[in-house]
C-alpha cells in the first residue's frame, strides 16, 4: 500500500495442527517502526481474509500498534481442507495466532469472524483488553439464514475471467461506494483466486458444508458478550439487519460500559477502510 511506508510488512506461514495432520495458516505482520502501543488481532468475514483489514491495519500500524491478519483455514492463501470445518479447527487457528500476544492485545472481528472470536474468548475465558465486533449477528434468525445461503451459493459460482469475478463482487459490495479505488481494487482482487475451469472467490466451498443443517437454529451471544473480561464495542451501520435495540438494553443493564455505535452511515456492513471508521477504532483501543 502507498500509504505503508511507515510499517514493516511481513508474511508467516504457521502450522496448524489437526490431529494426525498439519494445515498451513498464512497471517499478515504489520509491525510499527518504534516501540509496539499493543497488539491487534483481526479476524475477517466469512467469505474474507486477512487481506480485508490492509487499509485498517497500515493506519493502526503507524499509530504504533502491532497488527496480525490471519487468513484463516480455509479462506485467501491458506489450507483448503476440504471438509472438517467446525469451532474446533478456527479455535485452533486463534491459539496459533497466541505467539504475537503482547502486553495488551485488542480484537476486531468482523461479521462471521466476531462470532467465532465471541465463541472461542468466551469457551477459553481468555483474558483481552478492548474488543470491536464489526457488524456481527449476534442473535440468530432468518436474516442469518439468509446469509447462509448466499454463501453456499456464491461458493459454488464460477468466473471465466478474473475481470468477471471483480465485476461481481463490486456489484455484491455496493457499501463500498466510499472506499478509495486503490483500496477497493486491492480488497476485489484479494477475494478472487484461480481455480479449476477458471476463477472463484477465495475460500473453500467446503467451508458450508454444515450451514443447511443450520438453518432455522436459534442463538443469541448478548449473554456471552456481557460477561466478556474485555471493554467491547459493537459497530454497526445504521442500515444492518442485526441491530436489536433491545438487546443491546439488556446487555448494557449487565454492562453499562458497552460501547454501541449503530449509526455510522458508511455502508453495509461498514468496511473499515474509510478514514472516519479507522479513527473510531484507533479512538476506542487508545482511550484511557
Amino acid at each position: 500500500m502507498d500509504k505503508a511506508s511507515h510499517a514493516k510488512v511481513l508474511t508467516q506461514e504457521i502450522l496448524i495442527r489437526l490431529g494426525d495432520r498439519y494445515a498451513s495458516m498464512f497471517v499478515r505482520i504489520w509491525q510499527p517502526t518504534g516501540p509496539s502501543r499493543g497488539t491487534v488481532f483481526c479476524l475477517h468475514g466469512f467469505a474474507g481474509n486477512g487481506s480485508d483489514f490492509d487499509y485498517l491495519a497500515a493506519f493502526l500500524c503507524r499509530n504504533g500498534y502491532l497488527v496480525i491478519c490471519p487468513d484463516l483455514l480455509g479462506r485467501g492463501r491458506s489450507a483448503y481442507l476440504g471438509s472438517g470445518y467446525d469451532i474446533d479447527i478456527y479455535s485452533r487457528c486463534l491459539r496459533a495466532l497466541s505467539q504475537f500476544s503482547g502486553k495488551e492485545n485488542h480484537f476486531v472481528g468482523t461479521s462471521w469472524g466476531g462470532l467465532i472470536l465471541v465463541l472461542f474468548l468466551y469457551a477459553n475465558r481468555s483474558r483481552v483488553d478492548r474488543i470491536v465486533l464489526n457488524d456481527v449477528p449476534l442473535v440468530g434468525g432468518p436474516k442469518v439464514d439468509a446469509l447462509r445461503n448466499e454463501a453456499i451459493r456464491e461458493a459454488a459460482l464460477v468466473f471465466q475471467t478474473r475481470a468477471q469475478a471483480g465485476e461481481y463482487l463490486r456489484a455484491a459490495n455496493p457499501g463500498m461506494g466510499r472506499v478509495e479505488t486503490r483500496v477497493l481494487d486491492r480488497f476485489i482482487d484479494s477475494r478472487i483466486t484461480a481455480g479449476a475451469g477458471g476463477f472463484r472467490l477465495a475460500y473453500d466451498p467446503a467451508t458450508t458444508g454444515n450451514f443447511e443443517a443450520m438453518t432455522g437454529r436459534k442463538y443469541d451471544l448478548f449473554p456471552m458478550v456481557a460477561k466478556l473480561e474485555a471493554h467491547v464495542m459493537l459497530m454497526y451501520d445504521r442500515e444492518s439487519g442485526f441491530i436489536d435495540r433491545q438487546a443491546f438494553e439488556q446487555s448494557r443493564r449487565a454492562r453499562p460500559d458497552l460501547c454501541i455505535v449503530d449509526n455510522i452511515g458508511a455502508g453495509n456492513p461498514p468496511s473499515l477502510m474509510t478514514p472516519d471508521q479507522a479513527f473510531l477504532i484507533l479512538g476506542f483501543l487508545s482511550a484511557i
